[in-house]
């Protein structure tokens, strides 16, 4: 299927300019720890080695998704819960949660990074899985606190003001 092919394309060009963006943060080195450049670089890296997966994956496995034959079993009980969408559903919400992902960016120059973060993390979850908005709501407030202490003061990063 060409969406196989499409989206992990996309996700390393996106990775691989935010990797070149983030050599170009004025007066921050990659290479130091403390810098403002140094968590989007890793950042990119990982999404540059994600997406490679991913890659691989869309090639060599089309599908793990298979109707039962006549005759098997179906399993039982399944860790991973598969909702049925459409195509178009499917690309509403991708386009969605790009959207949303882009609004984080814009917004992180201009308010707190908790109540950023906050709304990221509730946006893109109720996207995801419209049913347990309130689940979606704890797990939002309680995460973006755990990552607001984690980075300002565990990694000593300075958030823009």
């Amino acid at each position: 299927m060409l969406v196989h092919r499409i989206i992990p394309a996309l996700l390393f060009v996106i990775a691989s300019t935010l990797l070149v963006l983030s050599f170009f943060i004025e007066g921050q080195k990659v290479t130091d720890f403390s810098s403002a450049a140094f968590l989007p670089a890793v950042t990119a890296v990982l999404m540059l080695v994600c997406s490679l997966f991913i890659m691989k994956r869309g090639v060599a496995a089309p599908s793990t998704h298979s109707v039962p034959q006549p005759g098997e079993e179906e399993e039982e009980e399944s860790l991973v819960e598969i909702e049925e969408i459409t195509k178009r559903q499917l690309y509403i919400r991708l386009v969605s949660f790009t959207v949303v992902t882009i609004l984080f960016a814009y917004l992180m120059n201009f308010l707190n990074f908790l109540v950023v973060s906050f709304l990221f993390l509730f946006g893109g979850m109720v996207l995801l899985n419209r049913k347990k908005i309130v689940t979606a709501l704890i797990v939002s407030v309680i995460m973006s606190g755990v990552f607001y202490y984690l980075f300002s003061s565990i990694f000593k990063i300075v958030f823009p003001t």
